[in-house]
């Protein structure tokens, strides 16, 4: 039986360098991806924007997960009959799993320490540049979200802890990333994955094998939902404790380069289905 293949990643400090957000070290794995009709599925806390921007970078069209699991993107020339709930989004299909930003940002306008709060709306573009090192552009464009609202973690513990106590009593799911911690409705990488691969099953008849990578812990319910888990070394964090208990590869080396190497033994040990590949032969 024919088996659909398909990446599904994080991106900052997993295909995108820590540091530089540079992915030319995985560019050669991501065009054999390409070349293979195997989909690259970001799954990430970035928005739709940012990453249509490194879809065109990298000329890709393919699945996305934005915003840690909120909405998912359905490329119009794989999903070609929309469903009753899908929304019209360009060369997408959208499907909302989650309540919009500004539900969140009245929440955090409501707590009463105002000054422990570093949020993308209070620092504005330029604060975002100096938080994320981004360019203007890059900056607008990490900016408009639909669904999360991304918090600089307070540097005191007890601060931290009383302001996420706080969010999770109004409803919200607090998850800890590379850089930042981000505020927004109940919902994960996970499940978003999950819901993206029924879909996809749906629409091509054929199981589905995935390979998932991330280096955060809002990547963890991505990896457990995956066939193949690949846990993508930090420069900056050390490996969490609930990781080093999980049967899931673990880079030796960071960020792309450690993607692109770990990737490319993947497809090496599918290659009898690389060759094969549903989509290849449907789109290539």
């Amino acid at each position: 039986m024919s088996v659909n293949l398909m990446v599904v990643t994080d991106l900052d400090g997993t295909l995108l360098d820590h540091y530089s957000y540079d992915f030319k070290p995985a560019m050669s794995v991501v065009s054999s991806l390409k070349r293979s009709g195997i989909p690259l599925v970001f799954n990430s806390s970035k928005t739709h924007s940012e990453m249509r921007y490194l879809q065109d970078q990298m000329g890709l069209l393919d699945p996305m997960i934005c915003e840690n699991g909120s909405a998912i993107y359905l490329p119009k020339d794989r999903f070609r009959t929309a469903q009753s709930a899908w929304e019209d989004h360009g060369d997408f299909w959208r499907i909302s799993l989650a309540k919009p930003r500004e539900h969140w940002l009245r929440i955090l306008a409501e707590y009463p320490d105002q000054g422990s709060i570093l949020s993308f709306s209070t620092m504005g573009i330029q604060g975002v540049m100096n938080t994320t090192g981004l360019d203007w552009a890059g900056s607008e464009r990490a900016s408009q979200r639909e669904y999360t609202e991304p918090l600089m973690p307070p540097a005191n513990n007890e601060i931290k802890q009383d302001l996420t106590t706080y969010l999770i009593g109004k409803g919200a799911l607090v998850q800890q990333g590379g850089r930042f911690m981000t505020v927004g409705d109940s919902v994960d990488k996970g499940r978003a994955m999950e819901t993206l691969a029924y879909f996809w099953r749906q629409e091509y008849g054929l199981p589905l094998r995935t390979l998932a990578l991330g280096d955060g812990l809002n990547d963890v319910a991505m990896l457990e939902k995956a066939n193949r888990s690949v846990w993508i070394r930090s420069p900056v964090n050390p490996i969490p404790d609930l990781v080093k208990q999980k049967d899931w590869y673990i880079t030796q080396e960071c960020g792309p380069k450690a993607w692109a190497a770990a990737t490319q033994m993947w497809l090496e040990q599918h290659s009898h289905l690389v060759n094969s590949n549903t989509v290849k032969e449907h789109y290539g």
